[in-house]
């Protein structure tokens, strides 16, 4: 008599939080080693994204003039200090944080960091370069305003946080022409300072860094590092219900259905993720099942449970066909009932419980990998174990569990129903 093998749950490895100094001046210094190539992976971090900003568009813009001019070099002198060193330069802007990611040789960090701390300390905003920059921004966003998922992305900002809360703000083309180099120079004196950052090193032997990075960023007159404060937020959120948004011409449809949702620190805020996985999180979803595979509306349409701070969100999103967008949020409306009347089953919570526990392993494939998925942790204070106690839930979660959490926080009628595209 043959039997089937025992199903084993996969481990993610190692999802611990790695080793943490200070330089002297009190900046955090975060060391992920065990790389295999002699390269750093060296991120600075600022509490200065789109959240801190008076003046709209000023926190990106900072940091993309950046490597446009500093007091000592020109723009084109420092690609060219760049390219000889043979780093890389990614800069960083998002709702709540900016900075840049320096990759280079280890035998070439102290040329590099010292051209580092050059582009975030001394910038220069250079006027030509400023201009060429904001025209070639506004040609961007002009084009994005075409794009229907970009236009149902900030309507549900918008609905979630409100008109006059930094997140729901919506960007005009008017915004470009208002900004200055003078807001850059104010936001940057105000947030790219050592005491406003942190700063993560990955690869091998990353410790070697420590006393380069000491030399650079924690010199006198720096100021003592402080844990960064958040600005008091108002949130206004929209009444739930429809919200069309015309796209001229458009032939397709973005449908953004979207929830106020809870913040990290929620006691359930990991088991959500597991919920949300299974509704839509992943290509065997049974969003995707109904909506892609059996009706044949969307090439894919995705559900995403988050955080920003001091608010979380829920929404599912999906790009179809003007003449579908009604059949597909009442099919969005029907799965949901439908994990709300019945469990789900053991097979399918066991293939979705494999599945985050490959994404997670995958996030910590290499100190490179690592050092992305920290920055979660790090940026939203989630907890040093924050990921061991996810693979924890994910390991003990239950059907009942899961319908528990999809009833509690996916109650269609208390959604935003966005709908961007042509009448």
């Amino acid at each position: 008599m043959r039997t089937a093998p025992a199903i084993i749950i996969p481990s993610p490895g190692d999802t611990s939080f790695p080793e943490m100094t200070r330089l002297s001046n009190g900046v955090p210094v975060c060391l992920l080693p065990n790389g295999t190539l002699d390269l750093l992976r060296i991120e600075f971090v600022f509490n200065a994204g789109q959240l801190m900003e008076d003046v709209p568009l000023a926190a990106s813009a900072t940091n993309a003039m950046l490597t446009e001019g500093t007091i000592t070099h020109d723009a084109a002198s420092i690609n060219d200090l760049i390219d000889r060193t043979g780093a890389l330069f990614n800069h960083t802007a998002d709702k709540d944080k900016a900075g840049l990611v320096v990759i280079t040789l280890t035998r070439k960090l102290e040329e590099v960091m010292s051209l580092a701390e050059e582009v975030l300390f001394h910038p220069s905003f250079p006027e030509k370069e400023f201009r060429m920059l904001t025209d070639k921004r506004l040609q961007s966003f002009l084009t994005a305003r075409q794009k229907t998922s970009a236009i149902a992305r900030e309507t549900f900002y918008q609905a979630l946080c409100g008109e006059n809360n930094p997140y729901g703000r919506i960007i005009t083309p008017d915004d470009y022409g208002a900004l200055t180099t003078a807001d850059l120079k104010e936001f940057h004196t105000r947030y790219y300072k050592p005491d406003n950052m942190y700063i993560t090193v990955a690869g091998r032997n990353p410790d070697k860094a420590v006393s380069v990075l000491e030399r650079h960023f924690a010199g006198a007159g720096t100021g003592k590092w402080h844990k960064p404060v958040m600005p008091e937020l108002t949130f206004e959120s929209a009444s739930p219900g429809r919200i069309f948004r015309e796209v001229s011409n458009s032939v397709q449809s973005t449908v953004r259905m979207g929830w106020k949702g809870i913040t990290r620190d929620h006691p359930d805020y990991q088991g959500l993720q597991v919920a949300t996985m299974i509704l839509g999180g992943y290509f065997g979803s049974r969003l995707m099942r109904n909506i892609r595979e059996e009706k044949g509306y969307t090439y894919g349409i995705h559900a995403l449970a988050g955080a920003i701070h001091r608010i979380g969100y829920i929404t599912i999103m999906t790009d179809v066909s003007n003449i579908y967008r009604e059949e597909t949020v009442n099919e969005i409306r029907k799965e949901i009932t439908e994990m709300c009347m019945n469990e789900v089953t053991g097979e399918e919570i066991a293939l979705v419980r494999n599945h985050i526990m490959g994404e997670l392993a995958r996030m910590f494939d290499g100190p490179f990998a690592m050092a992305e998925a920290l920055r979660g942790i790090i940026d939203y204070d989630a907890g040093a174990d924050y990921y061991t106690r996810f693979a924890e839930t994910v390991r003990t979660m239950t059907p009942g569990k899961i319908k528990e959490l999809i009833e509690r926080y996916f109650n269609t009628d208390n959604a935003f129903e966005i709908i961007a595209g042509a009448q």
